[in-house]
């Protein structure tokens, strides 16, 4: 490097002036332009000044993102930004990780809202006296974003009016939240099925809230219309036994990061008792 820019010299009178006048680069900040349950998009954004009288391009953007000091995502970027002589340009690299590639590379730990990361590399200029790369390192946090956790546990019968054709039934579930903060369950629009068979659906407005790093045993009451559902379906409402059960629908989900849709489909052999 210093050979590089003592050659440099006749153009910017001398080895030591040449040294103060190397352009630097400074992360600015990370801004998430993107969030869901399923992916993050994200611009990591830099600012490099040129002192020199003369110009120059960006021809490599090398970076390597560690998450939780396990590297995630590496690759060079020739971005062909031109710095001008005595200026300076912001300089962006978009990325966009895939939570389930990230949580199956890391140890994401439960309880945990953000999880730790480090970008560093170079970015490199080939000036008429050779290349210059310039060292970066920028250090800080995603937002951690997980799915809840559903666990089906029990099918209650609330009311059964067979003549009137209605039925009302309570299905008990744990929902665990693997995030420091609570979150909150605002609405699930469902669909339930017994036996491969959809038998009830609908909105239900507000399942209350889940503690950091915890689990919650939740009740949400469903109406069942014994006309559509059929005869089976009241057999299966009575003779309590066990029943494959399923619950399928997208729930707005309130995280430390906004309300978020999530999307969610489980099966189990559930009891049913009244």
């Amino acid at each position: 490097m210093k050979h590089i820019l003592c050659s440099a010299s006749l153009l910017l009178g001398g080895c030591e002036a040449l040294q103060d006048a190397i352009p630097d680069v400074e992360f600015t900040e990370m801004e998430v332009s993107d969030l869901s349950f399923q992916d993050i998009e994200t611009e990591f954004v830099f600012q490099v000044n040129n002192p020199n009288p003369v110009g120059f391009t960006l021809d490599r953007f090398e970076y390597d993102l560690q998450l939780e000091e396990a590297s995630l995502l590496t690759g060079s970027d020739a971005r062909g930004l031109v710095l001008e002589p005595l200026g300076g340009a912001e300089v962006r690299l978009p990325t966009r990780l895939v939570w389930a590639n990230v949580y199956d590379t890391i140890n994401a730990v439960t309880g945990e809202d953000d999880v730790a990361f480090a970008l560093s590399g170079t970015l490199g200029f080939d000036t008429d006296w050779g290349p210059v790369d310039l060292p970066y390192r920028a250090a800080g946090s995603f937002p951690a974003l997980r799915e809840p956790a559903v666990r089906l546990t029990n099918l209650r019968v609330s009311s059964l009016d067979v003549p009137r054709g209605k039925a009302t039934v309570t299905l008990e579930f744990f929902t665990a939240n693997d995030h420091g903060s609570p979150i909150r369950l605002e609405g699930m629009q469902h669909t339930l099925s017994l036996e491969g068979n959809e038998v009830a659906s609908g909105l239900i407005s507000d399942l209350g809230e889940i503690p950091g790093a915890d689990e919650r045993l939740l009740e949400a009451p469903l109406s069942i219309d014994l006309v559509s559902a059929g005869v089976g379906v009241i057999n299966i409402l009575t003779n309590g036994s066990d029943v494959d059960l399923g619950l399928k629908g997208t729930v707005d989900v309130d995280t430390p990061w906004g309300v978020h849709p999530w999307t969610f489909e489980e099966t189990a052999k559930v009891p049913i008792s009244r």
